[in-house]
């Protein structure tokens, strides 16, 4: 397979490629319909609130009646495995799979949250939007936020504090749940379930919402997502319009937070060659090599690039080489003095 047509398919994964640029990429040959789960979906409503219906889902209010049906039909299933899996004289029962179990997710989620919520980013940047009494508050805001009032607020928060960009990055940074949905040890229901939330741009085609809504912390990332998604929508704000500031922001974060934050500034310096530079003609910088990033920090900045300018940072790939799972470029990269990755 072209290197090109994984990193789609990772891009698709991760939820960084809308329906319209995946349409793109199909069209011209990049990619296959069928090798992108869910790209088929019937489009939600025109007009439609997307984050009111996240929440009203989330809480039950629709499509009850048929989640509840599949998860009773699942437990169905369970128990009639149980009973014919017991002991020759009908003793015993099987144990639930682990992949119908909800409880290692919740585990997860928990984990994954407690990780973040000593980073106050978040939380500063909602209280500039609305009165908010903890993270997921404040994720709220941010997600409800129109983009005419959310950029002044990142802007002013970034102004007096760089180093909440970071921050941001670290409690948008889904990849360990990714990971874990992808883990053969996890496959089943809720880590299928768990994957097309964290890619879904409409929460009504997960159709096993309402059962992994019943956990409080799976509430708390539809509360996240949203938000999450106003924030990946600035960074191509903040690439042209902030750009001369931008160096000042690129600031790492302290803790757990500065393991995947390479990938942030990284993505920045892949859509500053792909729309400013040209074959033999690097934009002005001094040379970086991806090679010594590592390959998931390297992936994860490509998947952010990639939904910042689509066609460009795509030209400015290699298609084919000989390494599948090293992307590689068309060109040697360069990166603005005033930053530093």
């Amino acid at each position: 397979m072209r290197v090109i047509e994984q990193l789609i398919h990772h891009f698709w994964a991760r939820g960084a490629l809308s329906r319209e640029e995946a349409a793109y990429l199909v069209k011209h040959g990049f990619a296959r319909e069928e090798d992108l789960p869910g790209f088929g979906e019937p489009l939600p409503p025109e007009g439609s609130d997307i984050d009111a219906e996240m929440r009203a889902i989330a809480e039950g209010k629709e499509q009850r009646a048929a989640n509840d049906k599949a998860v009773a039909a699942e437990e169905l299933e369970d128990e009639l495995v149980g009973r014919n899996a017991g002991t020759k004289k009908g003793g015993g029962k099987k144990k639930k799979p682990t992949g119908h179990n909800l409880a290692p997710a919740v585990e997860l989620l928990k984990a994954h949250f407690a990780a973040r919520e000593s980073y106050p980013a978040l939380l500063e940047l909602g209280a500039r939007l609305a009165k908010c009494a903890d993270w997921r508050a404040a994720a709220r805001a941010v997600g409800s936020a129109p983009r005419e009032k959310l950029e002044p607020a990142l802007v002013a928060l970034l102004a007096s504090r760089p180093r909440a960009l970071g921050e941001l990055w670290f409690w948008c940074d889904l990849e360990p749940l990714f990971d874990w949905c992808a883990d053969a040890a996890n496959a089943g229901p809720v880590a299928d379930g768990l994957a097309k939330l964290l890619r879904a741009t409409n929460p009504a085609n997960v159709g096993r919402l309402g059962q992994l809504a019943k956990a409080d912390e799976v509430k708390a990332l539809l509360d996240l997502l949203p938000a999450r998604r106003a924030f990946l929508d600035l960074l191509p704000v903040l690439f042209h319009a902030h750009f001369q500031k931008l160096g000042l922001w690129l600031v790492p974060p302290h803790g757990p937070a500065a393991d995947c934050w390479p990938a942030l500034p990284w993505s920045f310096v892949i859509v500053y060659n792909a729309r400013h530079g040209a074959p033999g003609a690097p934009p002005p910088g001094y040379a970086v090599q991806p090679s010594g990033l590592a390959p998931n920090l390297l992936r994860s900045a490509l998947t952010t690039a990639l939904a910042q300018a689509p066609v460009a940072v795509r030209e400015l790939l290699i298609q084919e080489t000989r390494d599948a799972c090293q992307p590689a470029f068309a060109r040697p990269l360069h990166c603005p003095f005033t930053w530093r990755v």
